[in-house]
């Protein structure tokens, strides 16, 4: 115990700023976590797709790999079925994904400093907060990419690999990510042929281990053919959803995702209304998954700007930022599926956090953008956490977050 202490101690002393970021991102994503007790958009799939699982071992989804509705089922048999043990694991795979990024940025950069920075873009952008605090996949997902990506670079193959595989059976588009690494490691010779089809084969076999139960039931052959089917039916999938959006929407951050909405007739506990009660009007409610316009798009500039960027220092993380760009979006754009949420850009959001913070160090902009930051998160904080707001409050960000689909 002692030695773990000292560890602890020595760990906190060389990383104190990351560990208080989490701790913000922590209270951020716990605050009002289980105000809205019923399930909000997706969680009304994936939630009881966990309770088939941990009543019969079927999964009734079959439109997404296993993975992450196994881990939500692991929280109904920890936790009991309520909304706080829905959303307490993507609360912490949401942190675990933000620690990842600021090592793998540390590995790329070698400054703490931009780091820091890079870790904060991402685990601070409402898209990430929302959705690490709702009962969906895609948060699990970026947090074994993320794992996958940081021991790639530290030449660890079998445990990104492993990793990687968990991201891939917890939602296929984490395929999109291994693939990045993978060049990334083949173009500048820090692994060669036999090493990538490893890290590879690592990955193939983390996702068949995770997928075991349905292998037995199904039979092999009838198993690889489902996955087959499943993921061809997912590519091509149309949407009967008045929030799709096609893939080059999420640029110019169009057509938000409204996961709940309230009309102001809505009556919600007295403890929740200070904010309305401050600024007065009919109180309303909705979580919206968007992106912050002072981020996303400061960051798809920047990927520019490194992109052409001559400085050799910069050539490794400029290569990285690239690939990883075009290795999980350039895919939606090409999906014959043309019908799809801006949440898919998710995994995306890593290569706009590492280019943005390139930029704002080498500019030495990082102390004023921080400022602006803190307060647009301030701005919109009760869309990320279902904060009651007046209506007057919705119509102000409308160019920002749309209108919400229902009343």
């Amino acid at each position: 115990m002692a030695g773990l202490l000292k560890s602890l101690k020595s760990f906190y002393k060389s990383h104190s700023l990351l560990v208080n970021a989490l701790l913000l991102a922590l209270i951020l994503r716990l605050l009002y976590l289980n105000a809205i007790a019923s399930a909000v958009f997706d969680e009304s799939f994936y939630v009881p797709a966990a309770r088939q699982l941990l009543a019969t071992g079927v999964d009734p989804n079959l439109q997404h790999p296993p993975l992450a509705k196994f881990i939500l089922a692991a929280s109904l048999f920890l936790f009991g079925d309520s909304a706080l043990s829905w959303r307490i694991f993507p609360v912490l795979f949401g942190l675990a994904g933000a620690a990842f990024f600021y090592f793998l940025a540390l590995e790329l950069t070698r400054s703490k400093k931009i780091a820091l920075l890079s870790a904060v873009l991402l685990a601070f952008d409402p898209l990430d907060v929302v959705l690490s605090r709702t009962a969906m996949l895609d948060i699990f997902m970026l947090a074994f990419m993320l794992g996958g990506a940081y021991f790639a670079l530290k030449k660890r193959l079998l445990w990104s690999g492993f990793l990687f595989g968990l991201g891939i059976a917890s939602k296929w588009p984490a395929f999109f990510g291994l693939v990045a690494v993978a060049a990334f490691l083949g173009l500048r010779r820090k692994a060669g042929p036999r090493d990538i089809a490893c890290l590879g084969a690592v990955a193939a076999l983390s996702y068949v281990l995770v997928c075991a139960p349905f292998i037995i039931q199904q039979g092999p052959v009838q198993w690889v053919s489902s996955q087959a089917y499943n993921i061809g039916k997912a590519s091509g999938l149309p949407v009967a959803n008045t929030q799709v959006s096609a893939a080059w929407q999420w640029l110019v951050l169009q057509r938000p995702v409204w996961f709940t909405w309230d009309r102001p007739d809505f009556s919600p506990p007295a403890d929740l209304l200070w904010l309305t009660s401050i600024l007065g009007g009919k109180p309303a409610l909705g979580i919206v998954a968007f992106g912050n316009p002072l981020f996303w798009v400061p960051g798809l500039l920047a990927l520019a700007w490194l992109l052409f960027n001559k400085s050799r220092k910069l050539s490794g993380v400029r290569l990285f930022s690239v690939l990883w760009f075009a290795c999980t979006f350039v895919p939606f754009l090409l999906l014959p599926r043309t019908n799809m949420f801006i949440y898919y850009m998710l995994p995306v959001l890593p290569a706009y956090a590492l280019a943005l913070s390139q930029f704002l160090e080498a500019k030495k902009l990082a102390n004023w953008y921080l400022l602006l930051l803190a307060a647009s998160l301030a701005l919109f904080l009760p869309l990320m956490v279902g904060l009651p707001a007046p209506e007057s409050y919705y119509a102000l960000l409308r160019p920002i977050i749309g209108v919400h689909p229902v009343g």
